[in-house]
């Protein structure tokens, strides 16, 4: 069975940010990033509408099923699986009512993980919007999110808002076997098995770094920070800031105590 884990499908989303919806069905039958932009409008025509079979509906829930539906080796059964049987999942109810209570959870009594899904409501009733949580710390949650200003782009938000209906945790466990994650270069040397997070410094590179690097722009230190995944001079700088502004030792390397200042999941 192929493998889905939650920084898989957080990286599998990435891949799509920037993408533009179309103002018809031409370019939006493609995944390619050179179609990203071309043919821009508000029509909701996407490769996620027409990967989940609703095109020219509204696709925040199908871009999470396209990211998990890539996570797992674009298997649909796997997919299916690891969103608890609503594979494509194309209405926002739907994840959050078809998960057992062990994996969901309401805005205030669920603590946010990267690759959780997020379920919104402009009522505080009717589900209304979706996307997928890449991290949180202890005031916001930031995501990644479809059919926002009609693209896929990164937003973040206080844990206490009360556009957030709840969280729901994909099964990600049906698919991971005793595989282990990656290590290596593409994440730093020292690997933090019992919160599954890796030491990062200067020259590491990967999705972590991704997630640094969103967050020190999020919280306002560097808002030229290019999220590009790669641990630069520029990403140093701004490690040494946040750590600062948690009250750490400002060394500019991302340990386990910076990460578990940063991530209320750690």
């Amino acid at each position: 069975m192929a493998k889905c884990t939650a920084a898989q499908a957080v990286k599998a989303f990435e891949y799509y940010k920037g993408y533009y919806e179309k103002a018809s069905s031409l370019y939006a039958s493609t995944r390619e990033k050179s179609a990203f932009v071309l043919n821009k409008g508000a029509n909701n025509y996407t490769y996620m509408g027409y990967l989940c079979g609703v095109q020219g509906q509204p696709y925040c829930a199908a871009t999470v099923s396209t990211a998990i539906y890539d996570a797992c080796g674009q298997d649909k059964s796997v997919a299916k699986e690891v969103m608890c049987g609503v594979w494509p999942y194309v209405a926002c109810n739907q994840l959050y009512d078809a998960a057992p209570s062990s994996m969901k959870g309401r805005r205030g009594a669920w603590s946010p993980k990267p690759g959780d899904v997020i379920v919104f409501s402009d009522n505080g009733s009717t589900r209304t919007h979706t996307g997928m949580v890449y991290a949180a710390d202890k005031t916001y949650v930031y995501t990644i999110e479809g059919n926002s200003a009609n693209m896929v782009r990164t937003r973040s938000y206080p844990l206490t808002s009360s556009y957030i209906w709840g969280y729901v945790r994909p099964n990600y466990a049906a698919s991971s076997g005793n595989e282990p994650e990656p290590t290596g270069d593409l994440y730093g040397k020292v690997v933090y098995s019992d919160i599954g997070l890796h030491e990062l410094s200067k020259g590491c590179a990967g999705p972590e770094v991704s997630t640094i690097q969103r967050i020190i722009f999020a919280r306002g230190i560097d808002r030229t920070l290019k999220v590009d995944g790669e641990f630069g001079p520029a990403t140093k700088t701004g490690v040494q800031a946040l750590q600062k502004q948690l009250g750490l030792n400002a060394d500019g390397v991302v340990g386990k105590d910076t990460w578990k200042q940063v991530l209320t999941a750690l």
